[in-house]
């Protein structure tokens, strides 16, 4: 069942977005950079870490300027070299994507029969859609395991694409013959949508990123919003903006 966005408490979201960064990050933060990868204002950026700080979640090295994981913070084990990589190749196009269409921008890799969300950059909207860094969602309700699967073989994409998939929305596509007619819909045009198939009032467009050499999907880039702010037109066009920026992406061969 997806959340009511209605009772999610906008500044806490926030913070909770700074505090993903600075998890995900190797190294401390400054300031500046932090507000750059969640797209809020150094001001606002500033007050929310402050409260971190106080609260025992984010520390400060005052002499290097940075900002780092406090000690309340359980770390989990941190992100593969690999899927490490891939954010660090990927970033500077997410944030370019953010700034053209102003929504927010994903990125994620595959594990198993889940979608894992490794990076964003959210939308400087007030009213925009947002998943957190490390939440799972399934391959077949949302556009980035859509993007994913449609670079698959047939046979492959048989094993893969589950006999039962369970509604998230009344909209999430449950049938399996219909779910692989869109699934070769999709490969014609080189992007996917989710529309409204993983979250009630949330559209989204994704292409996948894939290895030069064997032309697998490496991981996935999306660009979500509202679905009043997201029309057929609009999600067109971000989806072939998509397919051309995933084509430039280049990786280095410690990826393949």
């Amino acid at each position: 069942m997806s959340l009511d966005r209605r009772y999610v408490v906008t500044p806490v979201h926030k913070a909770m977005q700074l505090l993903d960064a600075l998890v995900a990050s190797k190294d401390p933060m400054t300031l500046s950079d932090l507000a750059a990868c969640t797209a809020l204002p150094k001001t606002t950026a500033f007050r929310y870490l402050y409260t971190l700080r106080a609260s025992g979640f984010v520390g400060y090295d005052e002499a290097a300027e940075r900002y780092l994981i406090g000690p309340r913070v359980a770390v989990s084990a941190p992100l593969t070299t690999q899927v490490e990589r891939i954010r660090e190749a990927a970033h500077p196009a997410l944030r370019r994507l953010q700034r053209q269409f102003n929504e927010t921008v994903n990125l994620a890799v595959r594990d198993g029969s889940d979608i894992v969300y490794i990076d964003m950059v959210g939308s400087t909207r007030l009213q925009h859609t947002e998943a957190m860094i490390g939440k799972r969602d399934p391959l077949y309700s949302t556009a980035l395991g859509k993007a994913i699967l449609l670079t698959l073989g047939s046979s492959e994409l048989d094993r893969v694409v589950p006999r039962q998939m369970p509604s998230r929305t009344p909209h999430t596509i449950t049938n399996r013959d219909l779910f692989l007619d869109n699934i070769a819909q999709s490969a014609l045009r080189h992007y996917a949508l989710d529309l409204e198939e993983n979250e009630m009032g949330a559209r989204c467009v994704a292409a996948a990123i894939c290895s030069p050499h064997s032309g697998d999907a490496i991981a996935a880039i999306s660009i979500s919003g509202p679905s009043q702010l997201m029309p057929m037109e609009t999600l067109d066009r971000m989806g072939r903006v998509l397919a051309r920026t995933v084509s430039t992406l280049e990786f280095s061969e410690t990826l393949q």
